[in-house]
């Protein structure tokens, strides 16, 4: 599924509220997709619903021409039939908008070549022509596919009409055709412009949903369920994933001493820093407090503890400006790697917090590895300077 950082959502929630919406191309894509699937859902229903009103309209044919009711009949019973190649995926792996395009091409088609084929003809079935024109309104969401689906028959119609009726009347019909054409290709556009700022919104509510208010890392709920997804690819496929836990040492006195709203901006620096150095195929989120985790797919035992160290080397280095001086921090990391000893999510995760536990009575800013043995607790050196933190036991 699509998913947008915290900062492109909150660009998008405000040009949902402002004409005209422009949308990043990788969010255009991903709303083109959605309405492809569903005008894909809709094929089926709709598409044989356009085929019964098509012939009924011989009921129509046989009040106007008699003699050639018959023939118009023959005609729409053939473009119906046709038109039934673009109802369902084929193996030819049409898109949406090339069914679309076949089977509004024989359904319209047969509107226009029925009318021409009668008696008075063409200007008696305009309103039949444009009302099949505002059928494509809502099945496409670019205006060059729009254009698209209805050239051909648009062309077939000025064919036919040029050869059929005299250049005023021809004139006249051609005119309410270009006039419905405009007026169904706005309302294509409108019907986008509501389907954006929908879009939009549905973007919105689903980041809300899944990640943290504070800090934008995923929240618990979301991070359990993509690591169960990835866990699961992992053991079907046989690929290799690990998990890390972060804790920010002494962090209650970071609250202590320079505050609560301090200790919020040290929770955004440090998802800030570890989202800037992961990869897009790791997970990053927060479990409550101060403890994050780290999920790494496709990442075995030796390449999670270099990610591991470097996040820890990456966090001490940081330097966080303060009323009271600069401000630095260090993390306790515990990995865990999936494998017999650690078969599902909750033990894998309960691994690798046992092994963060274990870093921070081995002193501290350090990483530490599932089903090590516990190593000698490294004395703690004397705070530094007036910005750093208090170490306590």
């Amino acid at each position: 599924m699509f998913h947008l950082s915290a900062r492109r959502a909150l660009a998008l929630a405000r040009a949902a509220l402002l004409p005209p919406v422009d949308l990043p191309p990788q969010a255009e894509r991903a709303m083109r997709a959605q309405h492809d699937i569903q005008a894909e859902r809709l094929l089926p229903l709709l598409t044989p619903l356009f085929g019964l009103v098509v012939l009924l309209f011989s009921l129509w044919d046989w009040q106007l021409d008699p003699q050639r009711a018959g023939t118009a009949l023959l005609v729409r019973v053939a473009a119906v039939l046709l038109a039934g190649a673009g109802y369902w995926p084929n193996r030819l792996g049409w898109g949406v908008t090339t069914r679309c395009t076949v089977i509004y091409f024989c359904h319209a088609g047969a509107i226009i070549v029925c009318a021409w084929l009668l008696r008075p003809g063409l200007p008696y079935a305009m309103g039949a022509i444009a009302a099949s024109l505002f059928s494509m309104s809502v099945v496409t969401l670019r205006l060059r596919s729009f254009l698209a689906i209805v050239a051909a028959p648009s062309l077939l119609f000025v064919l036919l009409a040029a050869q059929q009726l005299a250049w005023q009347d021809f004139a006249a019909c051609l005119v309410q055709y270009l006039f419905a054409l405009l007026l169904a290709a706005s309302v294509m556009l409108l019907f986008r412009r509501f389907h954006q700022r929908a879009f939009l919104l549905e973007q919105q509510l689903l980041h809300m949903s899944h990640h943290d208010s504070l800090t934008g890392a995923c929240n618990r709920l979301y991070l359990e369920q993509v690591a169960e997804r990835e866990l699961a690819l992992a053991q079907r496929h046989g690929r290799s994933l690990a998990v890390a836990m972060l804790d920010i040492d002494h962090f209650k006195l970071v609250n202590d001493n320079y505050g609560h709203d301090t200790g919020d901006r040290v929770l955004q620096e440090l998802v800030r820093c570890c989202q800037g150095a992961l990869r897009e195929i790791d997970h990053f989120g927060r479990l409550g407090g101060e403890e994050f985790v780290c999920v790494l797919p496709e990442t075995d035992q030796a390449e999670a503890l270099l990610c591991a160290e470097r996040l820890r080397a990456s966090l001490a280095t940081l330097r966080m400006a303060t009323p009271q001086g600069p401000l630095r921090f260090t993390v306790s990391i515990g990995v865990a790697v999936y494998g017999p000893e650690h078969p599902d999510w909750p033990a894998l995760l309960k691994a690798a917090d046992e092994a963060m536990y274990r870093a921070k009575n081995d002193g501290r800013n350090c990483v530490r590895l599932a089903g090590e043995p516990p190593k000698q607790a490294a004395a703690t050196p004397p705070a530094a300077g007036a910005g750093a933190v208090l170490q306590s036991t």
